[in-house]
């Protein structure tokens, strides 16, 4: 079906309020057929929701675990402050990574539990190993983080959702960013896996497309600890761009580069790698460097709320954000179909959500679109995280992919973000 003006509307409208960077490509929303956006009746007594999270506490992906779990503990906080007909309850669990069997443990002990819904996992491979234990017990997935292109097409019977974009949009970002600066002949070292083979066949895509060349695809194990031979191939073809897509391995690669004299106003690098270095890694410095990150720059009052929360839980100060606005509008999204639906079961869940951010009135916040519930009005959640709009699939439809830039010290800022529309 056409876009509701309506909808094109706030998207235009979210996008000038948060974003003061060059528009990636045209803001559409597509309501797809098929999909319900009747609310049912206002429910006469208290829902009560039980979530759980498979969100990395140890691992290789450790350092963006911490933005994600705060996330999440402070949505579920705001919702049940706001007394709108569901209660939340939130168990959290480590995912770990592929390299340990956390993940399933993690998942079985939650299913035990009772839950509906799972948030997580951030790493795409480590939620490829728990998808089929989720969905065939009829529980909801839902990744602020997983970006792999394989969840798309995946069999899941519709139970897997996520609010952050396939990598076809953060490759493309990533591809045209390198062409911008100038860069022709690139090179690209990338981790083995799901999450590392979608970003490469990405970038390269969208780098080759704009006229530039990708002379090295250089795939390393996801367990190496050594990086010498895939930095000296990569660096032979004395490329003039280095893309490299990987987890914290970036720690030990940018060691070896810095050893080789590499300039790092060269490097360029992806959501998976960025924050991993801060101002306490003294192994080298990768001032010039910069890396994508899907979602929008945290700042305001939702970073200051957000650390609170994090210090009201006795955690570490945090020291990234990443993810963290998807794993808010993880809950607020599952909160808001529960309403929807009047009911807390994973079915219930995974029917109503593709409805609640699409073709009704627009809301921001949980109590806004709860009380448009409440009166019987379709709503369409734009959130933290940016429009959220869902295909039928789970996937975001419309998303912001923000650019970071490395500071002499090891500390990064903002740069730029662009918005990036799916459907065209």
């Amino acid at each position: 079906m056409i876009e509701s003006p309506t909808k094109r509307r706030s998207s235009r409208s979210f996008k000038a309020t948060l974003i003061g960077g060059v528009a990636l490509l045209g803001v559409a929303a597509i309501v797809l057929s098929g999909c319900s956006n009747t609310p049912a009746a206002a429910p006469t007594k208290t829902l009560n929701l039980k979530l759980g999270t498979i969100l990395p506490q140890t691992g290789s992906l450790a350092t963006l675990g911490p933005p994600a779990i705060e996330a999440t503990n402070l949505a579920v906080a705001d919702i049940n402050a706001a007394k709108k007909g569901i209660k939340l309850s939130i168990i959290q669990k480590d995912s770990g990574d592929t390299s340990t069997n956390i993940a399933t443990q993690s998942v079985t002990s939650l299913l035990a539990s009772g839950v509906t819904a799972i948030i997580g996992a951030e790493s795409s491979s480590t939620s490829l190993t728990v998808i089929d234990q989720i969905s065939k017990a009829g529980v909801v997935e839902f990744s602020p983080a997983n970006t792999s292109p394989a969840f798309s097409t995946y069999p899941d019977n519709h139970f897997y959702w996520r609010t952050a974009p396939s990598d076809v949009l953060q490759g493309r970002v990533l591809g045209q960013k390198v062409l911008k600066d100038g860069a022709t002949n690139v090179a690209v070292i990338y981790q083995n896996d799901s999450y590392g083979t979608g970003l490469d066949t990405n970038v390269t895509k969208a780098i080759t497309a704009g006229g530039g060349t990708v002379t090295q695809n250089i795939a390393f194990d996801v367990s190496a600890t050594n990086f010498t031979s895939e930095i000296n191939t990569a660096l032979a073809s004395k490329p003039d761009a280095l893309v490299v897509i990987s987890f914290d391995q970036i720690k030990t690669i940018a060691q070896e580069l810095a050893t080789t004299g590499f300039d790092f106003s060269k490097f360029y690098g992806s959501d998976g790698n960025y924050g991993v270095i801060d101002p306490s890694y003294t192994n080298a410095d990768i001032a010039g460097a910069q890396f994508t990150n899907p979602g929008v720059n945290v700042k305001g009052a939702f970073k200051t709320r957000l650390d609170a929360q994090t210090s009201k839980d006795g955690a570490k100060a945090l020291t990234a954000y990443s993810y963290a606005p998807e794993s808010y509008d993880a809950v607020v999204l599952l909160s808001l179909a529960a309403l929807q639906g009047k009911k807390v079961d994973g079915t219930t869940l995974k029917d109503n959500l593709q409805a609640v951010s699409e073709g009704g009135t627009v809301c921001t916040t949980f109590s806004a679109c709860a009380d448009l519930i409440a009166s019987g009005k379709n709503i369409d959640y734009n959130g933290l995280s940016g429009p959220v709009t869902f295909a039928a699939n789970g996937d975001p439809q419309q998303a912001y992919v923000s650019i970071y830039k490395y500071a002499k010290g090891n500390t990064n800022s903002f740069e730029s973000a662009f918005f990036g529309d799916l459907t065209k």
